[in-house]
């Protein structure tokens, strides 16, 4: 009933919509504007029925995502539909706390028109409420609409962050583990995790923005927000998911705001856009991660840094679809490069690997994506059963490392940490460096900015260290 019902509302809105309108303006309520009277209540409900006459597209969207059908999931499960655990995230305006195990509200919260206040209530009044409460809908996000609509100034945020300890994420209420999660990963910690030094970092009056801030990559996918001027801050929940748009409707899995082909930006043999062009493509949620985890370096610029070094040599740092898909780097002239691997069979690739396993939650086993983004050896252990721990990953990236180390010497480096050491390292652009030295030491720039030491495409990890090796030993000699 309430699927036919969204449904009813999803095709009067797209009728809304073709007719250049939205909707027939009744006579202008107290203290209200045309076509939207005065509540009664504070959280209206009703699937933002008001918010349709500004927004009938962008709640046509809401409607099909499965926060609209939050409360209908419960059913799956009869019993939920009487645990205030669970209804509290299933629902509108819910503001009582209540924790696992609770079978009733102790102390009710200061409003007194969610969900919640009508939970158990009796009488055809709160049953009508109740179903105008169920379900994530915008007043869950924005806040109430009522008691007088032109009063309501709706909550909007772009960032996940914590300010005194209070998260300025819309998604915290209900995600709050999510969050925590997320507040141990390298999006959450760059600038060691000071929003007032990541700002200072300028990233906001640069390019860099896309990728590195959230609002900058919401602005470079979202055309609603392409002349965004506020706070930039750290990439988070609404950076990666698009609260308006689902898999069911004209959005994603996991609502991502994207999960397009993205090719590699380096690739001297084909032009962007060229059919045979590199690139990354079909691994679902996977995508999402690729559209700034590449090198992000183009043709013109590793000639340039071949011919003449670079002040900052080798690709841009987080090269982590390129040296997935087998390419991005530079490769020496009639060398052979394997670039294929069996990683490249998983399904979901990076989500699968960095984030999705089994777990225990809410007392039984089930997938968690677990949004800390470090890989668990259960996310391994499909593939490598015997796996307890990752000893030996670790014992193939210390091989791996040796054989930096082995390139770094012939640089005259004790080891690569001592070749890439800011103060003291290599110096590309130095007089006396030769075009061939530049061509060999890619590599090991290319393998280090990937940050797996390998385990993201081994056999052309090695290829790439191996034949940079050979090389510079054949030119030294001539």
């Amino acid at each position: 009933m309430r699927m036919e019902r969204i449904l009813g509302l999803v095709l009067l809105m797209g009728l809304l919509a073709l007719m250049g309108c939205e909707g027939d303006q009744g006579p202008a309520g107290e203290d209200g504007h045309d076509g939207i009277s005065v509540s009664e209540y504070t959280f209206v409900g009703e699937n933002g029925v008001d918010c349709i006459h500004c927004h009938t597209e962008l709640v046509a969207s809401v409607m099909l995502t499965r926060h609209t059908l939050a409360y209908e999931s419960l059913a799956e499960e009869p019993a939920n539909l009487d645990n205030p655990y669970c209804l509290k995230c299933h629902t509108t305006g819910w503001d009582s706390e209540v924790s696992y195990g609770d079978t009733e509200i102790a102390v009710y919260g200061a409003d007194v028109n969610g969900f919640d206040d009508y939970w158990g209530v009796e009488g055809a009044e709160a049953a009508a409420r109740r179903a105008d409460l169920e379900g994530v809908q915008c007043e869950s996000c924005h806040g109430a609409m009522g008691p007088t609509f032109n009063a309501n100034q709706p909550i909007v945020s772009l960032s996940s962050h914590e300010v005194g300890g209070v998260s300025t994420s819309m998604c915290a209420p209900c995600h709050n583990g999510q969050l925590d999660e997320w507040a141990t990963s390298g999006h959450a910690n760059a600038a060691g995790g000071d929003i007032a030094a990541f700002q200072d970092e300028g990233y906001a009056s640069s390019r860099c923005g896309m990728c590195h801030t959230s609002e900058g990559f919401i602005a470079a996918n979202d055309p609603s927000f392409a002349d965004y001027a506020g706070e930039y801050t750290f990439i988070g929940c609404v950076t990666c998911h698009d609260p308006h748009a689902g898999s069911m409707g004209d959005g994603n899995v996991a609502q991502l705001r994207t999960v397009g082909a993205v090719e590699t930006n380096y690739d001297p043999a084909t032009e962007p856009g060229d059919e045979l062009r590199p690139r990354m493509e079909g691994y679902g949620p996977a995508q999402l991660c690729a559209q700034c985890h590449h090198g992000r370096r183009d043709n013109a610029n590793v000639a340039g840094q071949i011919a003449d070094g670079y002040g900052h040599f080798g690709p841009h740092y987080s090269a982590q679809m390129d040296m997935f898909i087998g390419a991005g780097s530079y490769v020496i002239p009639d060398e052979i490069y394997d670039t294929t691997h069996v990683h490249q069979n998983i399904t979901h690739a990076c989500v699968d690997c960095h984030m999705v396993r089994e777990t225990f939650l809410h007392g039984e086993m089930q997938d968690h994506s677990f949004h800390t983004f470090t890989p668990d050896v259960g996310n391994c252990t499909s593939c490598h059963p015997s796996w307890t721990d990752f000893t030996a990953l670790e014992v193939y990236q210390a091989s791996v490392h040796a054989k930096m180390d082995e390139l770094a010497v012939l640089f005259d480096y004790a080891d690569w940490d001592a070749m890439h050491d800011d103060e003291t390292g290599w110096d590309s652009e130095a007089e006396g460096v030769e075009a061939w030295q530049r061509e060999a030491a890619y590599a090991m720039y290319f393998v280090y900015a990937d940050g797996s030491m390998g385990a993201h495409n081994p056999s052309y990890t090695e290829d790439l260290l191996q034949n940079a090796i050979d090389y510079y030993t054949l030119m030294s000699t001539k």
